[in-house]
This record gives structure tokens, sequence and C-alpha cells, in this order.
């Protein structure tokens, strides 16, 4: 339910962001609605007054998550090496930041498909973009043209993703760095011809 009221908009507002406290802390299945309502301080009623279930709640946490996502791995460089190691920092970031909500999202695909299809598409669409860039980098001779750019940039992307989900020690320039170099390599880039 989208509220009317600028009350009603702070009170969903609130659910929302006491949902994704609860569900961080007890994980989908352990997360009940009243967690929330108590996080939130309102009564259990208030929260099926917006939400009908706790996978419409977590999907618009999700919702909300993947735009904050979004915003995070815009980069700015325009050289495509800096462009890689920004990205990768941003990501690894990104990640960092919200590991334990992006594992109740997988925890919850389990059982609820719907809401893992939302970080699948928005990965299909991140990988859109990386293969984009890597066939233009090929149309400029930068990049080999014998690497499928789908292929490519999905098996790199994944890297990065698996190794922020893996790693867990703090993350350096040096971490980075590792990881620009490898994609640097694994592409060939070269300088501009």
């Amino acid at each position: 339910m989208n509220p009317r009221t600028e009350r009603g908009r702070r009170t969903r507002t609130a659910l929302l962001q006491a949902a994704r406290e609860a569900f961080e802390q007890r994980g989908f299945d352990d997360c009940r609605m009243n967690d929330i309502a108590d996080a939130a301080g309102v009564s259990h009623g208030t929260v099926y007054t917006y939400f009908e279930s706790k996978e419409e709640i977590l999907g618009q946490v999700i919702d909300e998550l993947l735009v904050e996502l979004q915003d995070d791995l815009r980069t700015s460089a325009k050289d495509p090496m800096a462009r890689i190691a920004e990205a990768n920092q941003r990501y690894l970031q990104a990640y960092r930041d919200n590991h334990r909500l992006l594992q109740v999202i997988e925890q919850a695909a389990v059982t609820s498909p719907e809401l893992g299809a939302r970080l699948d598409e928005f990965r299909r669409r991140y990988h859109l973009r990386v293969t984009a860039a890597l066939r233009r980098l090929q149309e400029q001779g930068r990049v080999s043209a014998d690497l499928p750019a789908d292929v490519t940039a999905t098996a790199l992307c994944a890297m990065v993703e698996g190794f922020s989900r893996y790693w867990q020690r703090p993350v350096t320039d040096d971490i980075n760095r590792t990881l620009t170099s490898l994609w640097v390599n694994a592409l060939g880039l070269g300088p501009v011809a």
C-alpha cells in the first residue's frame, strides 16, 4: 500500500528500515512480522496495514537496495582501466556495506524464487552494461575480438562478486589492484591505438 498522508509515508519508511534491520539480524526464515513491528516500535497490525506478508516487505526492501546499488555502482572515470578499477572498488564497498542483506535475499530465494529473481535481474542488467562496454572496447581494438563479450563480462563480474562473498578480511587497495589487474590481463586491454 502506498500511503496518501505524510504520516503514513513516514510510517511505511520506518517499517522498511526496521524490516531491513530485522532481516539482517534474524535472517529471512527466522524473522516474523512481529519482529518487524517490534523493531519499528509499532503494533503488529500496523505492519499489516502496509504489507500483506514478510515476502512483500522484503521485496520492497530489495527494491530499495537495488536502487542504492545502482547509484553506488555508477562510475565516472573515462579511461577503461581507471573505470574498471573504480567499478571494482565500488562493488567491493557496496557488497561489504550490504553483505548481510544480500545473504538474506539468497536465503529467501530458496522458498520465494521471485525475491531472488529481483537480484538476478539486477545482475543481468549490470552484466549487459559491462558487455556493451566490452563490445565498444573491441570495436576500438583495445580488447581482443576473440573474447565473446557476454561470456567475458559475466565471468569477470562473477569473479568480483564471488570474491566479495568469500573474502572475510579487510578490503585494501592491494586487493582492488589485484582484481583490476586480473580484469585487464584477462581482457588483454591495451592502450589507445
